[in-house]
């Protein structure tokens, strides 16, 4: 009896180990910016919010109080008056709170314990938004500047500026290491690099108007304007790459070659690249239906599989026409990298450091011009995250976006400083594989505007390696825009608009420097071939 006892006692035991790892893993597998709970504020007016090591406070902008909250459950402990009309953020500092107004640029720092103003003095902006304490300096969004400083606490006076990230930053947080901004004009949260501001990752906001932003040292806490809500917030759990806004959509690819004649077209072979399923943000949901059926399958040098048509004697007047229809569901594609977290070039597999690093004929890596350019820009940088952005940034800034034609070779868009999403792509993926970071490009068909579209042009864009996260999506030249947020959009995010059909690196034995699609033909005799390229879009009913 003792036994069955025992027995039943281990069984019990597991059971509930197996629970609370189940639990556990749950949440430890996260992407940051998950919702984890959702508490009420205690305020029907909150704007900002801080941490005090053990508790959270938020500021009634109507109330002008500021609520003491047991993280736990919301519940309030204790409030205090501020001292100002209509307090927009708060920041705790040390046993006393930073409190700033929206109705005068004063900023005031305030012992908790008694209530007494110790000092206040005027910020470098006329509208002071936000606040963020680094434990040295104080942080400040200006909404009329439309700037972020860093300011001494003393005096406010501004030891450093940069750029606003996106339309109007209402909370600030600092976790340590990053900066976080909350942006009610794009509902987004923002992580930055205190240095500059570069946007290092994009967070959708859990709600329609976030203001506040606090981290407890483990969790991102936000607070909206518009819900009455707090926001405890996933930071860094371990998810790297998550879907949102996926939506079902149907593409129909058209590839059709004619021969105008009068000569013969002796030979003619058609190249799709196959599309798949790669993980989150596109699958599949019926295997490619092609019209009509390939000749045969292939995979070219990069792995890209590719069907491949054949056809011969092609007289005047001959049309053929290939293609195949998709029916796939395609989400944002969004990347969780904290670049202190990314491993050294030499933690790159051998194979992805040999393949992605090699040179092709639109890279010309041994050519001065490739080599000097790539080792001016990296400098001294040894982290891959920072080579990538630093490469990044030096392609915005010396190449405009122009659709002229012809896609020519790294070196000439260097000299030239214009150039389509291809020569973008071309460009940068040189200047990473110049400098040891293995780097391709991605291909695919885009939706244009409308759920029910039309492309004939196409996209183009790039993936890096980054040890510890694997390929991440950089676009080049869609992130080419003044905005920070943009810019940090296209450096690990891709739209739903994009079907990817092709991983490559150039010089395929079969898509050539294409992607989606390719040709090659032979004729005799004076001829005219007419090439036409569509992918057709409709949503899924």
């Amino acid at each position: 009896m003792k036994t069955v006892h025992r027995v039943l006692a281990f069984a019990i035991w597991l059971g509930v180990l197996a629970f609370f790892l189940t639990v556990a893993l749950s949440e430890s597998y996260a992407y940051t910016g998950k919702v984890i709970q959702e508490l009420s504020s205690a305020s029907e007016y909150p704007r900002g919010l801080t941490w005090d090591g053990t508790h959270l406070w938020v500021c009634d902008w109507w109330e002008a109080k500021a609520h003491k909250l047991d993280p736990k459950d919301g519940s309030a402990v204790a409030s205090v008056d501020l001292p100002c009309p209509r307090p927009d953020d708060i920041a705790y500092a040390d046993g006393t709170i930073f409190v700033c107004d929206a109705t005068q640029p004063l900023l005031y720092r305030m012992d908790l314990s008694t209530g007494i103003v110790l000092t206040s003095y005027s910020g470098p902006g006329s509208s002071p938004s936000a606040l963020a304490w680094d434990g040295t300096n104080l942080w400040l969004s200006d909404r009329g500047t439309k700037t972020i400083y860093k300011l001494n606490p003393e005096d406010g006076t501004a030891l450093d500026y940069f750029p606003s990230p996106g339309g109007q930053v209402e909370g600030l947080a600092w976790d340590g290491r990053y900066l976080w901004a909350s942006d009610r004009m794009k509902n987004e949260l923002y992580m930055l690099d205190p240095t500059d501001g570069t946007v290092l990752m994009i967070v959708l906001s859990p709600g329609p108007y976030p203001t506040g932003l606090a981290f407890d040292g483990r969790f991102l806490w936000n607070v909206d304007f518009q819900t009455d809500t707090l926001y405890k917030l996933a930071y860094d759990d371990g998810e790297d790459v998550y879907q949102t806004d996926p939506k079902e959509r149907e593409l129909k690819v058209v590839y059709r070659i004619r021969n105008v004649g009068p000569g013969v077209v002796t030979k003619a072979e058609v190249f799709l690249a196959v599309p798949e399923d790669i993980g989150v943000s596109q699958n599949l949901l019926e295997p490619v239906a092609y019209e009509p059926e390939p000749d045969r399958f292939d995979e070219d040098e990069s792995g890209q599989k590719v069907a491949i048509y054949e056809f011969s004697d092609l007289g005047p007047g001959a049309v053929k026409e290939v293609g195949y229809t998709a029916r796939a569901t395609i989400g944002v594609r969004r990347f969780c990298v904290f670049p202190h977290k990314v491993g050294s070039l030499a933690d790159i597999p051998a194979r992805i450091r040999k393949q992605y690093t090699a040179d092709a004929s639109r890279y010309r890596l041994e050519q001065p011009l490739i080599r000097d350019t790539a080792r001016q820009i990296v400098g001294e940088e040894k982290n891959p995250y920072w080579i990538a952005r630093k490469i990044y940034k030096w392609v915005q800034q010396h190449v405009e976006y122009e659709l002229v034609g012809g896609w020519d070779i790294a070196e000439t868009l260097i000299k030239r400083g214009t150039g389509s999403c291809s020569e973008y792509s071309f460009l940068y993926v040189a200047l990473c594989r110049a400098a040891g970071l293995p780097a391709r490009f991605e291909g695919s068909v885009v939706v244009r505007g409308d759920d029910a579209s039309v492309d004939d042009v196409f996209h183009r864009w790039c993936e890096v390696y980054l040890p510890g996260y694997g390929w991440v999506a950089v676009d080049p030249s869609g992130g080419d825009t003044p905005l920070l947020a943009d810019q940090g959009r296209a450096f690990g995010a891709l739209g739903n608009r994009y079907f990817v059909t092709t991983h490559g690196g150039g010089d395929s034995s079969y898509l050539g420097w294409n992607y989606n699609f390719n040709s090659r033909y032979s004729f005799k005799g004076a001829t005219e071939v007419k090439e036409e390229a569509f992918g057709i879009w409709e949503p899924v009913e």
